[in-house]
């Protein structure tokens, strides 16, 4: 125990350690595992000289040289509150609350997508931890992929009560973060890129029962903020192909949580705010949901609890955008159910025909007390009203598949008054501070030559 370890291109090499009875230092202090062959082999090289001074634990080991990479360990731990963000085939994971970090973590890690894997097997993931020590440790922050290519991440989330200013970071030709006044003290709980990626739509609370959209320019990085006339805190948004943002879920004044039959909507074209009264067998009411879009419109929430914090019965439901007015529908019940599927705190990101979902936390079946979920499960969507838990991903990244035509014009939806995205320019007031942290997809990648090892859930993990 107490060891560092580094690698060559093929050897990994393990320095220093003490054992666990007498806490003495073991005999063999450095020991090499070679890659290259089927079954890995442990041998023991011979050092000459070694100092007197030389560490046996509570160092580091670094690998310097013209080697392509260097690894450590990694292990998926159980988190809530994290967030998830898709781009160029990986979902980028960061933040969140675990057991061990109960005021928020950044630790920074992708799934790649792009290659098939088993959820039973190992897991391509990659861990970019090292590459986010600048954003603080957070939890319940809220994320967007935006800019003009849509290849940059938007991360934002509340430092403190005590923190009354807001920034936004961006990182610039691989070398620095570079830091930006971001005017506003809002709590915010959602934020929605536009379709040609000009525009940030983020959703959030300045004061009790007083909620506002402040939208972000990408291209000048300045703000116009509008008041909504709505006293409810809306819940998850998912984008439509029209450019209108939909809010699945809703409180009152009194914190309650509200029926989903009324749905809002914010019309990023024009800058107002519409109601439509949906049709069909609508889900419970409910928080800690999430949404995805899939690719043949539909909008599935998955998860929940209710005003009692436990899971609602109807963990699935399917909200049909193509025809007027939306209809829900409630699926088949999915069995079997992971033990571990979560109920709330997790993520659910859409990939082709699979909704990813990530930690979270679910009801232990014994206690009835929530438990930390560490692993990553998928519900493959290809059949209406068939969807199913599976283990196997294989990537299959299409287009989506319908229309934008189809949402144009809706005759049952109701205008609300606000005002357009130009309406009110600066800063807002009350609430907590926030931070954006900008991550340019070249920040995340630049790294040449980066070769991945995969690892298992759950456990340790080598990862460059």
């Amino acid at each position: 125990m107490e060891h560092g370890q580094i690698c060559t291109r093929w050897l990994i090499i393990i320095y220093g350690g003490i054992n666990d009875i007498y806490l003495d230092p073991v005999p063999d202090q450095i020991s090499v595992l070679d890659t290259k062959v089927n079954h890995f082999t442990w041998f023991t090289p011979n050092i000459d000289s070694a100092p007197s001074t030389a560490p046996l634990n509570g160092h580091t080991a670094t690998l310097v040289g013209n080697y392509d990479y260097c690894i450590c360990p990694y292990t998926l731990v159980g988190r809530f509150g994290h967030t998830a963000s898709y781009m160029d085939n990986k979902i980028y994971f960061l933040g969140g609350i675990t057991k061990d970090n109960i005021r928020g973590a950044n630790d920074f890690f992708y799934l790649d997508v792009s290659i098939p894997f088993n959820l039973d097997s190992t897991l391509p993931i990659v861990d970019l931890s090292n590459d986010a020590h600048q954003v603080y440790p957070h939890f319940y922050g809220v994320s967007t992929v935006c800019g003009s290519n849509k290849d940059t991440i938007f991360l934002i989330f509340g430092v403190s009560k005590e923190n009354f200013s807001s920034f936004s970071y961006r990182f610039i030709n691989n070398k620095e973060w570079v830091q930006n006044t971001f005017g506003g003290i809002v709590k915010w709980s959602s934020a929605v890129c536009n379709n040609n990626g000009s525009y940030i739509y983020i959703y959030g609370s300045y004061d009790v029962n007083k909620y506002m959209m402040t939208i972000i320019d990408t291209t000048r990085w300045d703000s116009a903020s509008s008041d909504l006339n709505i006293p409810n805190y809306l819940g998850p948004p998912i984008l439509l192909p029209n450019g209108r943002i939909a809010y699945i879920g809703e409180r009152n004044i009194h914190d309650l949580l509200v029926n989903l039959r009324n749905i809002h909507m914010y019309d990023t074209n024009n800058g107002t705010w519409e109601n439509m009264s949906t049709s069909g067998i609508e889900p419970s009411p409910r928080n800690y949901h999430t949404t995805v879009l899939t690719q043949d419109g539909l909008i599935i929430i998955y998860g929940g609890a209710n005003n009692k914090g436990a899971p609602v019965t109807d963990q699935i439901s399917v909200l049909d955008i193509k025809v007027s007015p939306f209809t829900w529908s409630i699926l088949n019940d999915i069995d079997p159910v992971p033990r571990s599927a979560p109920y709330g705190g997790h993520t659910a990101t859409i990939v082709g025909n699979y909704m990813i979902i990530a930690f979270g936390f679910y009801l232990n079946a014994t206690s009835l007390l929530a438990v930390l979920n560490d692993q990553i499960h998928m519900i493959d969507v290809s059949e209406d009203n068939n969807y199913k838990f599976v283990k196997s991903f294989t990537p299959n990244i299409t287009k989506t598949a319908y229309p934008t035509e189809t949402l144009a014009t809706i005759p049952n939806i109701t205008k609300a008054a606000s005002p357009t995205k130009s309406a009110i320019i600066g800063g807002t007031t009350g609430g907590i501070a926030t931070i954006i942290i900008i991550v340019s997809v070249s920040y995340l990648l630049y790294r040449k030559k980066r070769t991945v090892k995969y690892a298992p859930q759950a456990k340790p993990a080598i990862n460059c």
